[in-house]
């Protein structure tokens, strides 16, 4: 038994919300078989409540329409979060089940006052929107599944209670189709929601660092496009490069799980001094990248790259170990020092040298544009994006 009050992964979710979005076209083209259909058997039949209903569900069906072009943009972006994607869902669900009631409604009284030819439209209508609902919102069935009650059910109870066996028999195979529908379209939802997440499950582990958890060089370069998109030409970014002194010490005297389990540690100390629109990446061995997001003058680069090595240097733990080791950290900023993230890379990683030679430290690219290092420089950047 399917049980709809599961929750879905985050990621998934947000997936199947966009997936709503990307009804226009069977959208409008149900909104213009409605109101085609629907203004031709008002006009045969010529009833109040008949021309009210149609009237309603139009309403319903612009404001649907009109829900999934004002807010296509948000849904399909890049940025939409879980707080987002719950609101622009609730913005699609009210007026698609409020014209799933006109719908229904409409069915009921065409059978009521209309021809057997009007019915025959009806019957064709609500054969392509029950399709329609089944194609193209099964991932979200809490839409789904109370859409096609409201329009289709009180058309099989509609022909079931005409005193004629072929009605009967139309109402008896539209719940029939009803329920083989139903169940189809929860299989399929079953199926499409355990591939996006196991999809997205894959896609987060080709874009994570396997040891640490921290976003790799993929994520990285993504992480940094979406952020010079969002900071403009004029904004304020920092890339930090950073590695560990002491570390092949540590992996020489104690060995490589001690080692492993060391850069768990010092992963875990750069998570808890980030904030969480910061970026963390290992890009090597023991080499690390921070994209500081947010800063608002260039001393906020500083500040961060010195808290990132005072945590870093506090004692460790690790499997029955005390262990002491250091960070020193160069930075460049985004624009000054270039807009390219591997030229940025390449201009922190610059400034990291110099103060590794100098014996540890804090370092700014732009205190050392005069070092005279950078033939090292590149073999050594190379060294973190091969």
């Amino acid at each position: 038994m399917f049980d709809l009050s599961k929750t879905l992964p985050e990621g998934t979710y947000i997936v199947a919300v966009r997936s709503l979005y990307a009804t226009l076209t069977p959208s409008t083209i149900m909104a213009v078989a409605f109101l085609g259909v629907g203004t031709h058997v008002a006009l045969e039949a010529r009833d109040q409540l008949l021309t009210l209903l149609i009237a309603i569900g139009g309403v319903a069906v612009v404001a649907r329409l009109g829900a999934l072009l004002k807010y296509r943009a948000t849904a399909c972006g890049l940025a939409l979060d879980l707080p987002s994607a719950r609101h622009v869902e609730r913005l699609f669900a009210i007026p698609y089940l409020a014209f799933a009631a006109a719908f229904g409604a409409f069915s009921v009284r065409a059978f009521q006052v209309a021809s057997v030819e009007a019915h025959m439209l009806v019957i064709g209508l609500v054969f392509g929107y029950a399709a329609g609902v089944a194609a193209g919102i099964f991932l979200r069935p809490w839409i789904a599944l109370p859409s096609l009650a409201l329009a289709v059910i009180p058309t099989c109870a509609a022909a079931l209670a005409t005193p004629d066996p072929t009605y009967m028999a139309t109402g008896a195979l539209l719940l029939l189709f009803l329920l083989g529908g139903i169940h189809s379209m929860m299989r399929n939802y079953r199926l499409a929601t355990t591939e996006i997440t196991s999809r997205a499950a894959f896609a987060t582990l080709a874009r994570a660092d396997a040891l640490t958890g921290l976003k790799n060089r993929l994520s990285l370069r993504e992480a940094y496009d979406m952020a010079v998109d969002s900071a403009g030409r004029d904004g304020l970014l920092v890339l930090h490069c950073l590695d560990l002194d002491r570390f092949k010490a540590v992996n020489d005297t104690h060995g490589h799980p001690v080692g492993d389990a060391l850069l768990k540690a010092v992963s875990d100390r750069l998570r808890s001094v980030l904030r969480g629109s910061d970026v963390a990446a290992r890009v090597g061995g023991d080499e690390f990248v921070i994209l500081q997001k947010g800063a608002q003058h260039p001393g906020e680069a500083e500040l961060l790259a010195r808290r990132v090595a005072r945590a870093i240097a506090e004692p460790y733990s690790i499997l029955g170990h005390s262990l002491l080791i250091s960070t020193s950290v160069g930075y460049a900023l985004y624009p000054q020092h270039g807009r390219d993230l591997d030229e940025l890379i390449v201009r922190a990683d610059e400034a990291l040298i110099s103060i590794k030679r100098s014996g540890g430290g804090v370092a700014s690219y732009e205190a050392n544009t005069n070092c005279g290092v950078r033939g090292e420089v590149w073999e050594h950047h190379n060294s973190l994006i091969a």
